[in-house]
């Protein structure tokens, strides 16, 4: 899901500009509702739903604001969304890339935009232990698979909602899903409860809105922060713990870039360390 940020500006309500008038405004083209149709037309067709939206959310506030290092810099400091404005920026450096290669811009202006600083925050991630506590909460059996199913595989929820019968190797284990970008991948099919479902069912039989719904609920039962990525990170932690490597895990659960696994990876503590440490190389003797 894409993220909302709070904007110290008016909503977009038509030609009406969000930015205030300046004489640079005045002195430079400003971004507009025609160039970003162009833009969202432009886009690949690999990119999902949700790129699209944020596309649209995010820059649908950009309009009016001129095409210049100061328009960006004035958009950005009107969001209060914190950590959120980089996401903002990214989208901002894909428009202004976009912009300069179709000649309307003269220079890629956003190379003379620093990247806003971001506070990294460890993220929750489902333990062994808090798996079993949810498991316990879980209404019905197709839930306890479910959840099984993305703590097991690491899968992302939009791939947990479309994967069908059809698409388990139980002999190898594996899943074979279309993911992010629409690229099929492999993943781990998961555990006895995931196998045992699939025996019987063709699918989850839940949409992504469902699966959301119920993590929620079991969120507020448990205490536990239970939503897709938390599962998805509990994968990473636990298997890192597990003694395998972060290039192995990358590869198990289809991260095209090895710094989400490290930056998951930093849930471990010192004590975390010190026992795989002791289980993959013995304890020192002095």
């Amino acid at each position: 899901m894409y993220i909302r940020c709070l904007l110290h500006t008016q909503e977009v309500t038509g030609s009406s500009p969000v930015s205030p008038t300046t004489d640079l405004a005045a002195k430079c083209p400003q971004f507009s509702c025609e160039l970003l149709e162009k833009f969202i037309a432009s886009r690949p067709g690999g990119c999902s739903e949700n790129t699209f939206d944020f596309y649209r959310y995010a820059l649908t506030h950009f309009i009016g604001y001129p095409l210049s290092v100061e328009g960006v810099f004035s958009y950005l400091k009107s969001l209060t969304c914190g950590n959120d404005k980089a996401r903002y920026y990214q989208a901002l450096k894909t428009l202004f890339l976009w912009l300069y290669c179709n000649g309307y811009t003269q220079d890629k202006i956003i190379d003379r935009v620093p990247t806003p600083k971001v506070t990294r925050k460890i993220l929750p991630a489902v333990s062994s232990e808090q798996l079993e506590i949810l498991l316990k909460y879980c209404h019905c059996e197709r839930d306890r698979a479910l959840i099984s199913f993305l703590w097991y595989s690491g899968t992302r929820l939009s791939e947990a909602a479309s994967v069908k019968a059809r698409d388990f190797n139980w002999d190898e284990e594996t899943v074979i899903m279309l993911g992010k970008g629409k690229k099929y991948s492999k993943a781990l099919a998961g555990n006895g409860l995931v196998r045992a479902w699939f025996e019987n069912h063709d699918s989850f039989e839940i949409s992504r809105a469902g699966i959301a719904t119920m993590l929620k609920r079991l969120s507020k039962e448990t205490g536990i922060k239970a939503n897709p990525h938390s599962f998805r990170r509990g994968f990473c932690v636990h298997n890192v713990k597990s003694g395998l490597s972060i290039r192995i895990v990358q590869a198990l659960s289809g991260w095209e870039s090895i710094v989400m696994v490290e930056r998951y990876s930093k849930s471990l503590s010192f004590d975390d360390a010190v026992e795989l440490y002791h289980k993959t190389s013995g304890s020192l003797r002095f």
